[in-house]
């Protein structure tokens, strides 16, 4: 009976252990939703930041391509670092597979200049992958932040044209098991 009484308890306390985490991806889901709408009905896109350093790496595979955001040398603090990306004004509805996001569906990270603590948040700099069988790509992106007392929060939009097929493209590298911590 205490064994039967111990599994029952076990379901049970397993159950509500798992509620809030489905809970939390829903709320993680409608913020990235509300962040995907507004890059959508945004108007207004910048080429550059006076803020931090804003660039794309683009690789060619063996039968797609691969680029690489990167956003670095913050030249302000910059904390609770939010950045969602739109890839060819695909509507969400129709997503398949979220587009590349930080500070949504993960942990906040922080950009402060001249301090770098990766344990603690404070990485170098925030790098977004994304995969596309087009060798041309519009990216529109939202980069969110909160200054240092985070009571101020700035939203910066890019739209930034990917053309895979321009001459600074790296040729066909080897993707390894070991890239990005996937060992």
């Amino acid at each position: 009976m205490f064994k039967k009484m111990s599994i029952a308890l076990l379901f049970l306390l397993t159950g509500c252990l798992h509620q809030p985490r489905d809970e939390a991806f829903e709320r993680a889901l409608t913020v990235y939703e509300s962040h995907y709408f507004s890059i959508l009905d945004n108007d207004r896109f910048l080429n550059e930041s006076s803020y931090f350093s804003l660039y794309v790496e683009k690789y060619e595979l063996s039968n797609s391509y691969r680029y690489d955001l990167i956003i670095d040398q913050p030249l302000v603090a910059m904390y609770d670092v939010v950045v969602v990306m739109v890839e060819n004004n695909q509507d969400f509805e129709s997503l398949s597979v979220l587009s590349p996001s930080i500070g949504v569906f993960d942990p906040y990270v922080n950009l402060v200049p001249n301090q770098v603590n990766s344990e603690k948040g404070f990485p170098k700099g925030i790098l977004l992958s994304g995969t596309s069988t087009s060798p041309q790509l519009q990216l529109k992106v939202m980069i969110a932040w909160k200054d240092y007392y985070k009571l101020n929060q700035m939203r910066e939009y890019y739209l930034i044209d990917i053309d895979f097929l321009a001459q600074d493209v790296i040729e066909e590298v080897e993707i390894e098991d070991g890239l990005n911590g996937n060992e």
